[in-house]
């Protein structure tokens, strides 16, 4: 076994001991299950829980009787639906419309419409809309989800997110938040009311910082995300001397994506300050990483650090420090990976990064890491197994090669 950390690799050699990388295999998993225990989780009476990978993924219920699992997502308005999952459950005959939409992406994707009336519930909660659009979603989030749906379910209501114990609640709007939560006026994108903008600061370098407003994104991984105009316009490509370039072959809707990660000075969210966090600026030139609307995204990796209140109707965000506000991601794969049923494919990847020196390629199929297989890792624990300081010890197949590569983390 060779651990390549400086050294380019320009192919991956052919494992030649089946048997013995098995037993390995084996071994190793029995011993990284015994590591892992799940949290216990308090969700109170009437909350709906979410499982929590990057994305937030709720059980839901279509048309009375298809459970899906569906990511939430405040940047999109009206539900997707996977297009192999709507093959297997709803009628596809005489019911899809061609269609063109645009997303993170660098360029428009075509999709289908279904134009008929569609109801879904959340435990107890139900909504009801006018179409839904049909498109190849897990070739973004992966096999496990079979839609998403967005602000038209959140539309006028209250509703508390927590990260911690992964649940969601639906309020009254007469219930105050308690003590410790600080209030955000926000802004609507438009007149539709429908995505909603967050003042934030931004202390990028000890000389540079900016005042701007963030689409509130909770589709979005990062916890800020600048769109290329307001990296055009701050210059950051002269003035930031450590950037990490990262390529998605599938960065969201709209096919391709480059990312340019860096760390932050300081991000202010009214009276609360993170300090050291990383962030990216676009490269695209289109969608909506190109919107002068907004200075960027703001997502999951900043909201998952308070207890959050969003209040849809005023167009509020309400924020109280949980545990993980003090906590510094200090480590990455470099490499942004879609979940299969039996592997992952690498769909973003740092180019320069150890991942890539070590020999991987975007597009490439990883059917273990650290010796765990796929069935062993959730959402969340492929997470934790990210941004932890263990270097990672992968089974890639390529070509109808397989080999194993070890690598250490980045830096963040």
């Amino acid at each position: 076994m060779r651990k390549f950390t400086t050294i380019v690799v320009a192919t991956i050699a052919i494992v030649s001991c089946v048997a013995c990388a098995k037993a390995k295999t084996e071994a190793k998993e029995e011993a990284t299950q015994v590591e892992f225990t799940e949290p216990q989780r308090n969700i109170p009476e009437g909350a709906i829980a979410f499982d929590y990978g990057g994305h937030l993924y709720f059980d839901v219920m279509l048309r009375d009787s298809i459970p899906a699992k569906m990511a939430f997502d405040t940047g999109n308005t009206n539900i997707l639906i996977d297009l192999e999952f709507y093959n297997q459950h709803f009628d596809p005959a005489n019911n899809l419309q061609r269609a063109i939409i645009q997303g993170a992406g660098n360029s428009f994707q075509a999709v289908y419409r279904d134009n008929r009336n569609w109801k879904y519930s959340l435990g107890a909660q139900s909504q009801t809309e006018q179409g839904v659009v049909v498109m190849n979603l897990r070739k973004i989030l992966g096999d496990h989800v079979d839609g998403m749906f967005g602000m038209e379910f959140m539309r006028g209501k209250k509703i508390e997110l927590n990260y911690i114990d992964r649940y969601m609640r639906i309020m009254s709007q007469d219930e105050q938040p308690t003590e410790g939560y600080t209030c955000i006026k926000c802004q609507w994108l438009d007149k539709r009311q429908s995505r909603m903008t967050m003042p934030l600061s931004i202390k990028v370098t000890d000389k540079l910082a900016f005042n701007g407003l963030f689409l509130v994104d909770l589709g979005a991984r990062d916890a800020i995300a600048l769109n290329s105009n307001t990296a055009a316009r701050l210059r950051l490509n002269s003035v930031l001397t450590d950037v990490k370039k990262k390529i998605f072959d599938t960065g969201g809707v709209g096919g391709s994506r480059t990312d340019y990660i860096f760390k932050t000075k300081a991000i202010s969210a009214a009276d609360n300050e993170i300090e050291d966090v990383s962030i990216s600026y676009s490269g695209n030139t289109q969608g909506a990483m190109a919107d002068e609307r907004y200075d960027g995204l703001v997502g999951n990796a900043l909201f998952e650090r308070f207890d959050v209140i969003f209040d849809f109707a005023k167009c509020e965000i309400w924020l109280r420090p949980n545990k993980n506000i003090d906590e510094e991601i200090k480590f990455d794969s470099g490499m942004t990976l879609t979940p299969k049923t039996d592997c992952w494919i690498v769909n973003g990847l740092i180019e320069g990064g150890n991942a890539h020196k070590a020999g991987i390629k975007r597009g490439d199929v990883i059917t273990s890491i650290n010796g765990l297989s796929p069935e062993k890792i959730d959402l969340r624990r492929l997470e934790l197994m990210n941004r932890s300081a263990e270097d990672w010890e992968i089974v890639v197949k390529r070509d109808n090669t397989e080999a194993n590569i070890t690598f250490e983390k980045e830096q963040r």
